[in-house]
């Protein structure tokens, strides 16, 4: 389905801790979340960095939907950059 929404002209990402089933499905943007169970947030993490955390990812998977991308390219979040 990604594809066929890509091919309209209208950008697409999938966060998932399973890139290679993204890949193998065809998206074109995917970000990495923090695992299996917990893609969008870390439960080791404190309420404060868990925020930060999902901020991250989130800005992460918006600025991805500017870029021009010809293949399936994966985008991780850098752990250690802080959200304001």
């Amino acid at each position: 389905m990604a594809q066929e929404i890509e091919r309209a002209g209208i950008p697409t990402v999938i966060i998932t801790s399973l890139d290679t089933v993204a890949h193998s499905m065809g998206c074109w943007r995917i970000v990495r979340g923090a695992g299996v169970m917990h893609v969008t947030g870390d439960p080791s993490l404190t309420p404060t960095e868990e925020v930060r955390w999902r901020r991250r990812l989130l800005e992460r998977a918006l600025q991805s939907l500017e870029d021009r991308v010809t293949e399936p390219t994966v985008y991780l979040v850098d752990p250690a950059k802080e959200a304001v």
